[in-house]
């Protein structure tokens, strides 16, 4: 049985409700992070709060930033992945102590996200929606950063500061960049010890200068492409005014023949398989394109899954199937580290879509309460068939640092089965991801906090974890100039060795 998207949610962080046939228990596949931005759940009181009016008191801050740490410990499931208790403690410890005045709503956001931050998980973040509805007409920082090996560059901006797209940043408001990224780092949420990632985060650079310097004025000293160092005075851009510079169209899935011998899929993101109208669409354009890859006996496939976040198990696995020789399994399991929900479950946004584990149905299994293929009917426990004109061809994969959740469980499958070879920068996501699709009001603020409730684990038993990503098998790596140029060099290094 299929649920549709949560109602009235504007959501990037999608989401999709599925009642398991033995379980009673409701449940969210693994889901996109890149950005959220949802704007929900405020009260009245907090409405017409400034972003910078220390209107959040002391005591009662203290207080609930107890309870979300309480909340983390009760039902993370990854939270131990990659920061030790000791870490967290200490950091919740360090957190805690530090407040000793009513706050902002910016201060609070700080405090909030570098304890989400801490866990180096994907799925784990502080809401912005409010914060970013509030930020829409002040000034921010003009530019979106990019890193490239050990230095940053800036990159988008609205047409007239094209010129400076590429150019090395060395300062901003006298301050080294790195110093400057290092402190933003802190409340910037990555999976595991990724680095890639950080690129498809800093699209939303002028966010978070905003959070650390609530200047209008900008020096920045820069390096010009002849290694000069220059300064230039920047005014502030509105936040909602570089949102709309840099956004981009496009469409989910595209395809193209760019000879019979040479063909070119690009799936930006996998939301389209949530909705069932939208992923019967996705499904028929796969079926048309493989039946002419079949038919034309196309030799060669680049994939091209950059940038792409994640989305529905159910349109990535139904592109897996056309891409294997043999039947498949897809998840190994799906664990919840908490034995109920009767403590906690009020603090969610949407309470009814959490219901009880049934412990009689679940074995323990890497410390989570694991459903798995014995006692479920889900799709996604069971074998998977391949279709019968599965590609024949040679596959390259495009793969990059926002290459996320679903997308991950895809690439991860792909190398279990030793199908096709990556080329670009490590993906952030793996052959794991820790969701759940829910998110949690604290009491107090009303701050939103994303924690996942599952972890889900594909079935890849020879699949070698790295703690950075899933790494390319030929790393090719932006230039500077690219970005000012656009020029795709992943795409054309994987095309000039066919020769097209």
């Amino acid at each position: 049985m299929r649920f549709p998207l949560f109602k009235n949610i504007l959501i990037t962080y999608s989401c999709r409700v599925k009642k398991t046939c033995k379980m009673k228990l409701k449940i969210v596949l693994p889901l996109l992070l890149l950005t959220i931005n949802i704007v929900h759940g405020q009260n009245t009181e907090f409405k017409k709060q400034g972003l910078l009016d220390k209107s959040l008191k002391k005591d009662s801050v203290i207080a609930e930033f107890s309870e979300l740490y309480h909340l983390t410990n009760t039902i993370h499931p990854g939270q131990f992945m990659f920061c030790s208790k000791n870490e967290f403690d200490t950091t919740y410890s360090s957190l805690k102590n530090s407040i000793k005045t009513d706050l902002s709503l910016v201060e609070y956001y700080k405090l909030t996200a570098t304890l989400m931050a801490k866990i180096k998980d994907g799925h784990t973040a502080v809401d912005r929606g409010r914060i970013i509805g509030l930020l829409n007409d002040r000034l921010v920082f003009p530019f979106s950063i990019y890193k490239i090996k050990d230095h940053y560059y800036l990159d988008k901006s609205s047409q007239e500061n094209k010129e400076y797209s590429g150019l090395r940043i060395l300062k901003i408001n006298g301050k080294d960049i790195n110093v400057v990224v290092n402190e933003i780092k802190q409340y910037i949420h990555l999976e595991g010890r990724n680095e890639t990632g950080l690129n498809a985060r800093f699209s939303n650079f002028p966010f978070y200068y905003f959070i650390y310097n609530q200047t209008e004025k900008f020096e920045i000293e820069y390096a010009d492409r002849s290694n000069h160092k220059l300064k230039e005075i920047f005014k502030g851009m509105p936040f909602k005014t570089y949102t709309s510079s840099i956004a981009e169209k496009t469409a989910p899935l595209t395809t193209e023949f760019r000879t019979n011998d040479l063909a070119v899929l690009k799936f930006r993101s996998f939301e389209n398989g949530y909705n069932e109208a939208d992923r019967k669409i996705a499904e028929k354009q796969l079926d048309r394109f493989f039946i002419q890859l079949d038919s034309l006996k196309t030799k060669n496939l680049i994939i091209d899954l950059r940038d792409n976040s994640g989305g529905s198990a159910d349109i990535a696995n139904y592109l897996f199937s056309y891409l294997s020789s043999t039947s498949y399994y897809y998840f190994d399991y799906m664990g919840a580290k908490y034995k109920s929900v009767k403590d906690w479950k009020h603090y969610a946004q949407y309470p009814d879509n959490i219901e009880e584990i049934n412990l009689n149905e679940t074995k323990l299994k890497d410390g989570l309460n694991c459903y798995t293929e014995t006692n479920s009917t889900d799709w996604w426990f069971k074998l998977q068939q391949n279709k019968s004109n599965f590609y024949k061809g040679k596959i390259s994969v495009l793969i990059n640092g926002g290459c996320f959740s679903t997308t991950g469980h895809l690439l991860a499958l792909m190398r279990e089965y030793k199908i096709g070879k990556f080329y670009g920068e490590y993906s952030q996501g793996s052959n794991y991801s820790n969701a759940g699709g829910q998110a949690f009001v604290l009491p107090y603020s009303k701050t939103l906090v994303w924690i996942p409730t599952f972890q889900y684990r594909m079935r890849t038993p020879h699949f070698i974890n790295d703690p950075k990503g899933i790494k390319p098998d030929v790393e090719i790596q932006t230039e500077p100039d690219d970005l000012r140029t656009g020029f795709d060099r992943q795409m054309d290094s994987v095309m000039k060795q066919y020769q097209y």
